[in-house]
């Protein structure tokens, strides 16, 4: 094989690996369209969203000797939603829950130890929620919940 062709298979090696490793085309244009949205990121405390907060879905999750109730919770004063996880029983060791809200639209997403959150459940704690994200229709959100060893997930609303 000439050097030409040798650097060629290399780079196209590389390109493929890249995709592998970073995602799919599809999910590099996802990102570039990322939507912005002034309630993104946000704590629920927020202009007081978590006033008017209602819980549109709810899975129970066992694990750990215990039980975890994950929570979408929105906002129907400002069309937002987030998550919120809450355990059964206090946490026996730091970081050992955390949960996460995803919208759909384009996938934006944050934890109970992004910012506007209030960080992931240590030892002794027993609940987190998330930020928020936008969430008024055709946008749908969902909530995610890790748990050693286990996780969960809510329907979209």
């Amino acid at each position: 094989m000439s050097e030409i062709m040798k650097k060629m298979v290399l780079c196209i090696s590389f390109f493929v690996a890249s995709l592998v490793l970073f995602g799919s085309l599809d999910s590099f244009a996802n990102k570039a369209s990322a939507e912005t949205h002034t309630y993104d990121g946000k704590s629920p405390y927020y202009n007081s969203c978590a006033n008017s907060a209602v819980t549109k879905k709810s899975v129970k999750i066992y694990a750990n000797g215990g039980s975890a109730n994950l929570e979408l919770k929105f906002s129907t004063v400002c069309k937002t939603a987030w998550a919120k996880i809450t355990l059964s029983r206090p946490a026996k060791a730091d970081g050992e829950a955390t949960a996460l809200v995803v919208r759909n639209t384009d996938n934006k997403q944050f934890s109970c130890a992004s910012p506007g959150g209030n960080g992931e459940i240590n030892k002794g704690q027993t609940s987190c929620y998330t930020p928020m994200v936008y969430d008024l229709d055709p946008r749908k959100a969902k909530a995610v919940a890790f748990w050693p060893y286990t996780a969960g997930e809510t329907d979209w609303y």
